[in-house]
C-alpha cells in the first residue's frame, strides 16, 4: 500500500470512528470526508518550488517566531484550480445547502472569466485584502480557496519543516513555520505536549503548562475542562488572555486520530468553551 493510500484509508477510518460516536457531525463530514480524500489525490499531481535557506541566514530565521509567513508560501495554481473544481462538485453533491450556493456561484464566476482562482487563493495567503471577489463572503472564500491549495501548504510545511531544531520543546506558541497560531493541542507520550497548526498543520513540541496565545506558564491562569462522556478530550483554558485550544490526549483513547478530522468534529468543543467563558 503506498503513502497516500495509507493515508486515505486512515481518513476514512478516523471519519467512521467519529460518525459511530457522533452521528450528529454526519452532514458536515459528508463535505470534508471526500475533500480531504481530493486532496490526498491531489498531493502528488502538486508541484511546488523548492525552499532553500542558505546558511547564512538560517541561525536568524530559526530565532525568529516562524521560518516564513503565511503569504510567503508557494502555490501550484493548476493543481489547486483543479482541486477548486473538485472541492465544489463535492458541495454541490452534499447535504450543506450554504455549500451548494457557495460553489455554483465560485463555479460561475469562474467559468465566466469573472473570478481569477488566483486571486481567490492571494486573498486565502492574505496578499489581497478587502477585495470584493465577485461578492462571495470571506467564509466561503476561505472554505473553498483554503481546501484548494492545502495540497500545496503542506508541501510547502514539510519542506520547511526539515530547517527546523526540533530538539527542545518550542517557547513560542506559534507555527515555527509560518507563525500561525495553533487549533489543536495533542498530549501524547505520557503526557508530552504537542501544538497543531491551523494553516499548516505543521505539529511542534512545547511545554505542557504553558498558553500558547500568552505565553503565560503560570498555572494559577491556567485550567482544563474534561469530559467523562469523551474522555481523550479537554479543553485547556486561559485566564490571563481568555483563549481556549482544544486538546486531544492521544493515550486515552485508540480511534484514528488525523488532526484535520478531529479540527472539523469538536466543533461542540468550541460552543462548550465559549458557554464557558461566558
Amino acid at each position: 500500500m503506498s503513502d497516500m493510500e495509507t493515508h486515505m484509508e486512515q481518513i476514512r477510518r478516523a471519519c467512521r470512528e467519529i460518525l459511530a460516536v457522533r452521528p450528529v457531525y454526519a452532514e458536515i463530514m459528508s463535505f470534508y470526508e471526500p475533500v480531504f480524500l481530493a486532496q490526498e489525490e491531489a498531493l502528488p499531481h502538486t508541484n511546488i518550488s523548492l525552499w532553500r535557506i542558505p546558511d547564512d541566514i538560517l541561525d536568524k530565521k530559526r530565532k525568529a517566531p516562524s521560518l516564513t509567513m503565511v503569504g510567503g508560501f508557494y502555490i501550484d495554481q493548476k493543481s489547486s484550480s483543479q482541486l477548486l473544481e473538485n472541492i465544489c462538485n463535492i458541495a454541490i453533491a452534499s447535504g450543506l445547502s450554504v455549500l451548494k450556493d457557495g460553489a455554483r456561484k465560485i463555479l460561475e464566476c469562474t467559468s465566466a472569466g469573472r473570478l481569477q482562482t488566483e486571486d481567490l487563493f492571494d486573498a486565502v495567503l492574505g496578499k489581497i485584502e478587502n477585495a470584493d471577489l465577485c461578492g462571495i463572503s470571506e467564509d466561503m472564500i476561505m472554505t473553498f480557496g483554503y481546501n484548494s491549495i492545502r495540497p500545496s501548504v503542506l508541501l510547502n510545511a514539510r519542506q520547511l519543516s526539515a530547517y527546523l531544531d526540533n530538539g527542545e520543546p518550542s517557547k513560542t506558541g506559534c507555527c515555527p513555520i509560518c507563525g500561525t497560531p495553533p487549533g489543536l493541542s495533542m498530549l501524547k507520550n505520557k503526557g508530552e505536549r504537542w501544538y497543531v497548526c491551523s494553516f499548516c498543520w505543521h505539529e511542534w513540541r512545547a511545554p505542557k503548562i504553558y498558553c500558547p496565545f500568552c505565553g503565560t506558564t503560570d498555572s494559577k491562569y491556567l485550567h482544563y475542562f474534561l469530559s467523562d462522556a469523551e474522555p481523550e478530550y479537554r479543553i485547556d483554558g486561559c485566564d490571563r488572555c481568555r483563549q481556549y485550544i482544544k486538546t486531544i490526549d492521544l493515550d486515552k483513547t485508540t480511534r484514528a486520530i488525523v488532526p484535520a478530522v478531529e479540527a472539523i468534529a469538536t466543533l461542540h468543543l468550541d460552543q462548550k468553551a465559549m458557554e464557558a467563558a461566558s
